[in-house]
């Protein structure tokens, strides 16, 4: 008896604030959004190029999930130079007050698909962290095969 006493007296404390009388909001558990297709190449741009060739281009996002990396990830090694700069963008746009902002950067098809190749003929797709200093060939490495990609697209 002494148990349903207790617990009848502390029942509503759940629904108020301590030491309130104001009611506590209800918890919503939201439950994961699925997300239908999650590949990194579910939404390519479609860009004509001065030679009339048509590609499918990838944001920096989608790059970065292809390599499994979170995009701040993937501009700070834009930034330090291990991948090279994108050789295509959008246009760079005006915001309110009149200040250019540079177009988002695409990357083709092929060099996506190149480097995720060379992710992982070098073992790095499943590492957490990529230590660059002990695959200092990787950069050039990536850059030549980007180039030569950069060449035939542009043939």
């Amino acid at each position: 008896m002494d148990e349903d006493f207790i617990e009848k007296s502390f029942a509503d404390l759940d629904d108020f604030y301590p030491g309130s009388k104001r009611k506590r909001k209800p918890v919503v558990v939201k439950s994961p959004e699925v997300v239908p297709d999650s590949s990194w190449d579910s939404k390519p741009y479609k860009k004509t190029l001065p030679n009339g060739r048509d590609l499918e281009m990838f944001t920096i996002g989608a790059l970065a999930a292809a390599v499994g990396r979170p995009v701040i990830t993937i501009r700070a090694w834009l930034k330090e130079g291990y991948l090279p700069a994108s050789p295509y963008r959008l246009p760079t746009k005006k915001n309110i007050n009149g200040e250019d902002h540079a177009g988002r950067r695409l990357y083709s098809r092929a060099m996506v698909e190149t480097l995720v190749e060379i992710f992982s003929r070098n073992g790095l797709m499943d590492t957490k962290r990529i230590e660059w200093s002990m695959h200092r060939q990787l950069p050039h490495e990536i850059a030549e095969a980007w180039n030569q990609i950069r060449a035939e697209e542009t043939k």
